[in-house]
């Protein structure tokens, strides 16, 4: 048993020298070929999220806001390195409709004196944005873009925190 043991895996090895395996998926091919373009508008008692989409007729959409922890520094939510708190403050689900828009969703703003994030997610996409202090930058009358995973890695340069 043991003389054949060595050439057998002799041919093994010449066998798979032509192989290729590929554990992991090139990003490209990974990614969605859908889009998804969401932006929220911070008013004084009002969050107003707007979103258009590539998404299919009546893809659901889900919407929640969770609170950060009072004692995270102001610029590591700003980057994204600390998560929020796991419970919700709010949730709604919503449609993409024919044209490939959803409904603005207008949400009464939670606890001005808190920060906040928004997630927005249709399937594996996923987006998010960070809702300030009234009295932070960008707490009150920001135009902000929800970004994705990797846009933020890219645009912070940091390893992101961020708990799916």
């Amino acid at each position: 048993m043991k003389r054949f043991t060595l050439p057998f895996i002799c041919t093994m090895c010449l066998g798979l020298a032509g192989c290729r395996v590929i554990l992991f998926a090139p990003a490209e091919i990974a990614q969605s070929p859908f889009t998804m373009d969401a932006h929220v508008y911070i008013k004084r008692a009002k969050i107003i999220i707007r979103t258009e989409t590539s998404l299919p007729p009546e893809t659901p959409l889900s919407l929640s806001i969770q609170p950060y922890s009072d004692h995270h520094p102001l610029g590591k939510i700003q980057s994204y390195m600390v998560d929020p708190q796991t419970e919700n403050v709010f949730e709604k689900n919503v449609t993409v409709d024919e044209e490939g828009k959803i409904e603005p969703v207008v949400i009464d703003r939670p606890d001005p004196s808190k920060r906040y994030r928004i997630k927005l997610v249709a399937g594996k996409m996923v987006k998010y944005i960070n809702l300030m202090k009234i009295e932070d930058p960008d707490g009150i009358g920001a135009n902000l873009t929800f970004l994705s995973m990797e846009e933020i890695k890219e645009r912070y340069q940091t390893s992101v925190r961020i708990k799916k």
